[in-house]
Parts: structure tokens; sequence; C-alpha cells
């Protein structure tokens, strides 16, 4: 399948890894593309962000909302396979449950970021929690996963994705080119069937997990559960929302992911 793939290629000597940025949900590789893809090119980084099938560019043979969340899973195994050597998968909330699902699947990747991610357990417990504790919220979210995205109050998707900070020229500029969910596939990453690697069989790749403390969608609880299931410390941001990489503080994750990215494989190989 001819997937979208944006890349930057890297300003001076290489890294020794690519990157390869996985969307979430309802959008495409270009919410990568306004910060992150220049920030790490600039870095050195062979940088790539591709759009699952039906989202961005990408075509289907299916409705959107019909593909299993497999499907995605051998997007990205298409996407990592067209590149020239070894990669880092980064994934944002629904792209972080498929990458884990790639991985759980035997993927090839050095290292795997979680960034605001579906959480190894799935998005069960976040569901009842926000059905519980804020039920507009649960039900314009349930709108959204039945009758479409056009359905979702502006209000509401702006409140769920952003913080009060983010400029309304972004937000405009978001919703203007959010899709429609991926149904069946979000089914599936309630939980069951399992998603994740098991934590005590990891594979030969690092793992990295971030979340933020304004996150509706993705609560820092579930941030925080994901670096436990996987041995790690959380790096939980603070003033910052879900869709972290379109944020006025989007180079504080964007440094975070630096850091790691040199201290893991700079000056060591992949």
């Amino acid at each position: 399948m001819n997937l979208e793939m944006i890349t930057h290629e890297p300003n001076g000597p290489k890294k020794p890894v690519n990157l390869l940025f996985v969307h979430g949900i309802c959008v495409g590789a270009w919410v990568w593309e306004r910060h992150f893809l220049p920030y790490f090119a600039q870095k050195g980084y062979r940088s790539h962000a591709l759009s699952l099938r039906g989202h961005g560019k990408s075509p289907s043979t299916l409705p959107v909302q019909l593909n299993l969340l497999q499907n995605y899973v051998d997007d990205v195994s298409q996407a990592v396979a067209s590149l020239d050597g070894p990669t880092v998968l980064i994934g944002h909330s629904f792209g972080g449950g498929v990458v884990q699902k790639y991985f759980q699947g035997g993927g090839k990747g050095e290292g795997m970021v979680l960034m605001a991610s579906v959480p190894p357990y799935g998005l069960g417990l976040a569901s009842w929690r926000t059905m519980i504790m804020n039920p507009l919220l649960w039900t314009e979210l349930a709108s959204m996963m039945t009758r479409g995205v056009a359905t979702l109050d502006p209000g509401v998707m702006r409140k769920m994705v952003f913080s009060d900070d983010v400029p309304d020229s972004i937000f405009l500029d978001f919703i203007t080119r959010v899709g429609d969910p991926p149904i069946l596939a979000s089914m599936e990453l309630m939980g069951w069937p399992p998603l994740a690697p098991m934590p005590g069989k990891k594979g030969n790749y690092k793992i990295m997990v971030m979340g933020a403390d304004k996150d509706m969608f993705v609560p820092e609880t579930d941030a925080r559960w994901t670096a436990f299931y996987y041995g790690t410390d959380p790096v939980i941001l603070k003033n910052t929302a879900h869709a972290m990489m379109l944020e006025p503080r989007w180079q504080e994750p964007a440094d975070h992911l630096l850091s790691w990215l040199e201290a893991q494989f700079v000056g060591k190989g992949a």
C-alpha cells in the first residue's frame, strides 16, 4: 500500500537511528510536521512521520471505521521495512497502542517511545473513569465514535485535546484536518485481547514513557502505570495537554525525547 510518509533529512552528520513518528486517532502525519520533524532533523536525525491507512493522505481499501488494529500494525511494519538502518518508533495516543501491538508481535526496532499513549492494559479503565467523573465528555466521545468526528462539539474537542494556552489558529487548523475514527481498532484498544508486550519478556529495545498533567484523554495516572508496567520512570510534562506536539510548550517534550535518544544511542551505536 502506498502510505503517506513525510520525511525530513538530517542537517549535518546523521545520528545512528531513524525516527518513525506514529500519530494518534483521527489525525495524520501532519501533526508532527509543524515542530517535531524539523526539530529532530536539525539535531541530526532522519525523521519520518507515517499516516496510517485512511488517515492523512494514506489510502485505505476499507472505510477507516472498519480497519482493525492489525491493519495499522501492518502499516508500521511496512514503514519500518522501508527505512535504511535501525529505527526508534514514537507513538502518540492511538499510535502508541499500534506501536505496542507491533512490538508484541515481534516487530523490530531499537526503541519504543510512548507519548500520551494508550496504556498497555488498554483504555477500558480510562473510559470508565471518564464516564463517572466527566459524563459530558464521555457522552461526546461516544457520539464521535458512533456518528463521526463532525458530531463532536468543538469546545469539548478543544478542552479534551489542548491546554488553554493553544492559539485559536492552531486549534482551527486542527479541527479542519481531523477525520473520522477507526471504530473497530479503537474497540480493540479497550484492552482485550491484550495489546502490549509482556513486561517480563522485554525485547532488545529501549523504552521511554511520556505523559502530561493536563491530559484529559490519557490521564497522568495512566502514563505512570504504563511506565511502571515497562519498568521505567515516566516523564510527566507540566501545564501540557494531550496533543503535546502542537502545544505552545512543544519543545519541552521534544527536548526530553532528544535527551533520551542521545543518552541511549548517540556514541554507543544502535
